[in-house]
């Protein structure tokens, strides 16, 4: 019996040697498949705070940009159209033709949406006499130390020109509020509906070609019970600039820009350089600015 079996327990010996080895490598394999995946976990750790990193640089910006920037600076669009008496477009830019010191009537048809906080506003860009010097580097008129004055009412502004012009120029504002239709050279309106091609104000000015003049101006200004303050006052003083005659203006640093983004809304000297033109005589030319 002992020697039956003496060649068996060496043999498994080395069976049990071998089993030792396979677990042995066994082992090894699962470590490196554990590092393995500790590696892999940490990769995907870092992908994953990489996109949260991108995700919010990504969100901050759209935030600013949609939320603060725009709160920050005025992005108003207006839209201008000028009929003859048929009602056909006209391209120019014609001046009204009224007699010397005849008053000049800009009613505000009343409006339940409008508080008296914003009439007053509409007022002060109607009749206010004051005038902001700015440094022409702000504007990008001119270098810094140098400056140019701008108006916040048309009444100054209109009445600081000077009276050389083939037509008077429109300087003897009145300003009436309406209660039923309203009646004057410009009229002004004021409704809550919005634009349905995004205008925040639209101006349409019925003229004779005839004789050359502008009979009748009608402003609208939509969203005014949304509308802020300083908004309305922007988008009333910019359609009251295509009331009287003017067109867009290709500097977008001006009042007078088709989309309003300046800081500084008022009425520039290029403005009323080209109000002097147009009165006298110059319709639809272009008139560059001296600054």
């Amino acid at each position: 019996m002992t020697k039956k079996y003496a060649n068996y327990i060496p043999n498994d010996k080395h069976k049990i040697k071998e089993f030792e080895q396979e677990e042995n490598i066994f082992v090894e394999i699962n470590k490196e498949l554990l590092n393995k995946s500790v590696l892999l976990k940490r990769k995907y750790l870092v992908i994953i705070l990489i996109s949260i990193i991108i995700s919010s640089i990504f969100g901050a910006y759209v935030y600013y940009f949609l939320y603060i920037a725009n709160h920050d600076t005025i992005h108003l669009r207006s839209n201008f159209l000028i009929q003859n008496l048929r009602g056909d477009t006209v391209d120019t830019w014609i001046a009204w033709q009224k007699t010397d010191n005849a008053l000049f009537h800009i009613h505000v048809q009343n409006s339940q949406y409008a508080t008296k906080e914003k009439m007053d506003a509409i007022i002060d860009v109607i009749m206010s006499q004051q005038k902001i010097e700015l440094d022409n580097s702000i504007m990008h008129k001119g270098p810094e130390g140098t400056s140019s004055v701008y108006y916040v009412g048309w009444n100054g502004a209109l009445n600081s020109i000077k009276n050389d012009t083939k037509f008077n120029i429109v300087k003897n504002l009145h300003f009436h509020i309406d209660n039923d239709i309203p009646t004057g050279d410009i009229v002004i309106i004021l409704t809550n509906l919005s634009n349905p091609d995004g205008y925040s104000a639209y101006t349409n000015s019925i003229v004779d070609e005839v004789n050359h003049q502008i009979l009748k101006s009608t402003i609208t200004v939509y969203d005014i019970d949304k509308i802020s303050l300083e908004d309305l006052k922007t988008l009333v003083r910019h359609e009251l600039g295509h009331g009287f005659g003017l067109a867009h203006s290709t500097a977008p640093e001006d009042l007078m820009a088709p989309i309003i983004t300046t800081n500084y809304p008022y009425i520039s000297e290029c403005d009323l350089d080209a109000i002097h033109h147009l009165y006298d005589g110059g319709e639809s030319s272009k008139v560059v600015c001296e600054k």
